[in-house]
């Protein structure tokens, strides 16, 4: 599983998921942190990465675009990355069962 964090998520979070998800980045590690949401979809789109995010933009994006990215809706407010990867980790089961199913695009997770 490829995770892409998005840049509002701390690239301290990589470290910390790394044993967990072993191909985890995050946008500003690319040298993307100023770039538009639409271009972090298509990179991720391009490259199979399952985007992170707190924002509903990708979501919406793929309601148009017809689910082409799988992304993983943070439920919660911006939180310190001791509590994101916490969700990531607790939840690991879960995200793999995502990535394997065809049928869904986004995963929403709550703390």
């Amino acid at each position: 599983m490829k995770l892409l964090l998005d840049q509002n998520i701390s690239y301290k979070a990589v470290k910390k998921l790394i044993n967990y998800y072993p191909e985890v980045t995050q946008v500003g590690r690319l040298g993307m942190a100023q770039t538009e949401d639409a271009m972090i979809w298509q990179y991720a789109l391009v490259n199979s990465y399952i985007i992170v995010t707190f924002d509903a933009y990708f979501q919406e994006r793929n309601l148009i675009s017809g689910n082409p990215v799988k992304v993983i809706w943070l439920r919660v407010e911006n939180t310190a990355t001791e509590n994101i990867t916490r969700i990531l980790v607790n939840n690991f089961s879960l995200v793999q069962q995502f990535f394997e199913d065809e049928n869904y695009s986004c995963l929403e997770l709550l703390d």
